[in-house]
């Protein structure tokens, strides 16, 4: 499950390199030497595959019943035993925070956590296990077949025509206040919000639904506000786990 696809997390990565702190980009230059977070930002997608970070394949989601509200959502997904994107975000923050690890482990960690938050705010990377966070949904989408979740891993994105550079653009001035709350709120709350749309999404989408312009009119906002969340919200806790 790609969340986002490659353009959606470069651009997460783009707007999050122009509000890291002086400190904290320093760092991850040192860190990532000639490469950047947007560089990095699909890496962990790279490799998933491979049989050194195999493992790492459940670290791109959460799966809960839906119907929760937040403070269920919140212990559940505190409580899950299973690796998951929760758990995989905070023990790499864990790392990239600890000066006494080495820098090749703070240099994966700083990997994963570019990737992991651009997936936690595609909203079908919270959601159901029995559908595999939607990829079992069959669409049709401007009369094409497609499924729920790669959906809304690119195929909203690809109609807008953009590059990351001009979605990173667009998107790369929300109001200070709002910006402000966002980053404020508990990593519990990224996820909740992704939780909270899915479950509209699979609403609106049964299997063998037919998707038209109406429904990309609808969503591509909601899409737009999750990769700039998404970016201002990486920037934020890497300026925490590198001050």
């Amino acid at each position: 499950m790609l969340a986002w696809g490659g353009e959606g997390h470069r651009t997460v990565g783009k707007i999050a390199e122009r509000y890291l702190s002086r400190k904290a980009e320093r760092q991850v230059k040192q860190l990532l030497g000639t490469q950047t977070l947007v560089d990095v930002s699909t890496w962990a997608d790279e490799v998933r595959n491979t049989p050194e970070y195999k493992s790492t394949a459940p670290w791109h989601f959460v799966n809960l019943p839906l119907g929760l509200e937040f403070p269920a959502f919140s212990q559940e997904l505190k409580a899950k035993t299973e690796p998951n994107a929760y758990q995989a975000l905070n023990e790499n923050l864990r790392v990239l925070s600890d000066k006494k690890q080495s820098q090749d482990k703070r240099f994966i960690a700083l990997k994963f956590v570019v990737h992991i938050v651009g997936d936690l705010h595609q909203p079908m990377h919270i959601s159901r296990a029995e559908d595999k966070g939607g990829n079992e949904i069959q669409l049709q989408f401007r009369g094409e077949g497609t499924n729920l979740h790669r959906l809304w891993d690119s195929g909203l994105i690809n109609v807008q025509g953009l590059s990351y550079q001009q979605m990173a653009a667009n998107l790369d001035h929300p109001d200070k206040k709002q910006a402000k709350i966002w980053r404020q709120d508990p990593m519990e709350q990224w996820f909740f919000q992704s939780y909270q749309l899915s479950t509209k999404l699979y609403a609106e989408a049964q299997p063998g639904t037919v998707l038209d312009e109406q429904y990309y009119n609808t969503h591509i906002e909601d899409v737009r506000l999750r990769l700039s969340q998404a970016g201002i919200r990486l920037a934020e806790i890497l300026n925490k786990a590198l001050d």
